[in-house]
């Protein structure tokens, strides 16, 4: 029963996602107005916004213009609400909200990154402070450079984390830019990175990238074959498969 409430609670925030997604590349107010059709701007009651459900009533289409609204908000809200079930199961109630508070964000960006091909700064920046400020209550971090479980150590270990993940993947896209003349990784890529690493510390941002690449590789073979064509040395949106390998770094390691 305790699990269906936590899932209830993942899906509100999955369609605060939503808001999020929308919202924050066209640089509009996360707060007003209140959720509207992104199609004729009618503002939608609060009886039309009840995650998935008001999707499935709906017939996925907007009451006011009948416009069809993309399956992408049901899709975040299941995402949203299945990411809150497994964090509780792994980390127990009283440590989940600080790593939902990691995959939500890392959830936001995927999907901005696929839609835009960017990677808002204000989220990575989020990342990166929430990341040190609730490095107090982050256990995972005693077991990084710094050895101990102390606050102290949490802090510290926290910011060599993010200080660290930001000019390894610094030098990294500086010197493979020289070598390779194309960019190896976004600037994007390198601050969300800076925020993983203020999560869960620098010992797992090469984990985190290696399975990253790992799923990419795989992504773009698959996408090859099916669409008969070489994709190799196209650009991809890489932030996607670093949140998929952060996952497998925190639930299969």
């Amino acid at each position: 029963m305790f699990l269906f409430f936590v899932f209830i609670i993942g899906l509100i925030f999955g369609s605060f996602a939503n808001v999020l997604i929308y919202r924050i590349p066209k640089k509009i107010s996360i707060i007003f107005p209140n959720s509207f059709c992104p199609y004729c701007f009618s503002p939608i009651k609060w009886y039309d916004n009840i995650p998935i459900l008001s999707y499935i009533l709906l017939s996925g289409k907007c009451r006011t213009c009948g416009k069809k609204i993309s399956l992408q908000y049901p899709i975040v809200e299941l995402l949203s609400g299945i990411l809150a079930v497994f964090t509780y199961i792994k980390f127990g109630f009283n440590t989940m909200w600080l790593f939902f508070n990691l995959f939500f964000i890392l959830l936001v960006i995927s999907v901005i990154d696929i839609q835009t091909t960017e990677i808002p700064d204000v989220l990575s920046f989020y990342l990166i402070i929430s990341g040190v400020i609730l490095s107090v209550f982050n256990t995972l971090l005693g077991k990084e450079v710094l050895i101990g479980d102390t606050i102290f150590v949490r802090i510290a270990n926290s910011l060599i984390g993010s200080i660290s993940g930001f000019i390894i993947f610094f030098l990294i896209e500086l010197f493979g830019n020289k070598i390779f003349k194309k960019p190896v990784l976004g600037g994007g890529d390198i601050k969300l990175l800076s925020g993983i690493g203020a999560y869960l510390g620098v010992q797992s941002l090469f984990k985190i990238v290696f399975f990253s690449s790992v799923v990419g590789t795989l992504y773009v073979l698959i996408l090859s074959v099916i669409k008969k064509k070489k994709l190799f040395g196209e650009y991809i949106q890489f932030a996607p498969f670093i949140s998929i390998g952060c996952l497998i770094y925190v639930f299969l390691l």
